[in-house]
């Protein structure tokens, strides 16, 4: 019995059979697959750590928070892939869906127990005085919206990674 794709994951399966039919591609996607694992493991514990980037953070990594770096890795590698063979192919890369989904990855650990904020808002604070107390909600916000944060930044991630999949079967004769 054969259970039909959908439009999209047919795209999907197709675009990625192109772009990982070398072997030279398949082995820089899981190297990247594998470096952007080992940095989204050890971001994405960052509330737990205060802060602190490095290896002291993955004793802090949950189940979810590993889940969720290995989506995020698989659809950067697979995008960057997609968008590399692209560009082999002599095609101009739009990288939107994946720039708005790493900006959205980054956030909620970068700002929420970083010194980023506390800088950037004492910053303001000196120009103009009221400025300074909206540090902390700000922080709160992030911490408390950090699921729905990763959920939007995985989702432009995905939308990426279909659009660049669709250029990528695009240029196909």
């Amino acid at each position: 019995m054969k259970l039909p794709w959908s439009p999209s994951v047919d795209t999907l399966r197709r675009a990625l059979g192109l772009a990982l039919a070398r072997r030279p591609a398949r082995a820089a996607t899981l190297a990247l697959f594998l470096a952007a694992l080992a940095f989204y493991a050890m971001l994405l514990p960052a509330t737990s750590t205060g802060g602190t980037l490095g290896l002291v953070s993955l004793r802090y990594l949950t189940i979810g928070e590993f889940l969720i770096a290995v989506t995020m890795s698989a659809l950067l590698s697979l995008t960057v892939t997609l968008g590399a063979h692209g560009l082999r192919q002599g095609q101009r890369v739009n990288p939107t869906g994946t720039l708005l989904g790493a900006a959205l990855a980054l956030a909620p650990s970068l700002l929420c127990c970083t010194p980023a904020i506390p800088l950037t808002i004492t910053a303001i604070a000196s120009l103009l005085p009221a400025a300074g107390h909206f540090g902390v909600p700000i922080q709160g916000w992030i911490a408390t919206h950090e699921s729905t944060l990763y959920a939007l930044a995985i989702a432009a991630m995905a939308w990426g990674l279909l659009g660049s999949a669709r250029r990528v079967l695009s240029c196909v004769c």
